[in-house]
């Protein structure tokens, strides 16, 4: 195994520039997989009729389950994307500010957030109408 390699990082604004050793050849997939995993924590629960989302800060989102014709109407009606549908629930469920915030939030943290509550609603319906 080769010895790791020291490369200059560039600046941030908050940080001088500093030499960083960074590990490339014991990198594997399963490192890989593992340090995604942590950077994309997002856990739902179920309580009563609403899904009840956590991101990886703590921020819990609360949104209901049950959803009027009226409201899928108007969902499909003005947004196309999954992601606008589910920022617009938040707004009317849980407020603009949060619904604000997630535009400054990670794009997978919150794609992940929105197929989590769609596949809950999902298997909602299916559940409701169990096979024979």
């Amino acid at each position: 195994m080769a010895a790791p390699r020291t490369t200059k990082s560039k600046p941030t604004q908050t940080e001088p520039e500093t030499a960083v050793e960074y590990d490339f050849d014991s990198w594997t997939p399963e490192a890989e997989e593992a340090a995604l995993r942590a950077l994309n924590d997002v856990q739902y629960i179920i309580v009563g009729q609403d899904f009840v989302g956590r991101f990886s800060d703590g921020e819990i989102v609360k949104i209901p389950l049950s959803l009027s014709l009226a409201v899928i109407d108007e969902l499909q009606e003005q947004f196309d994307e999954p992601t606008d549908q589910f920022r617009h629930l938040i707004k009317t469920y849980a407020g603009a500010q949060l619904a604000d915030g997630l535009d400054e939030r990670n794009l997978i943290s919150v794609a992940i957030m929105t197929e989590k509550y769609f596949r809950a609603l999902r298997r909602a319906q299916t559940l409701a109408f169990p096979e024979s």
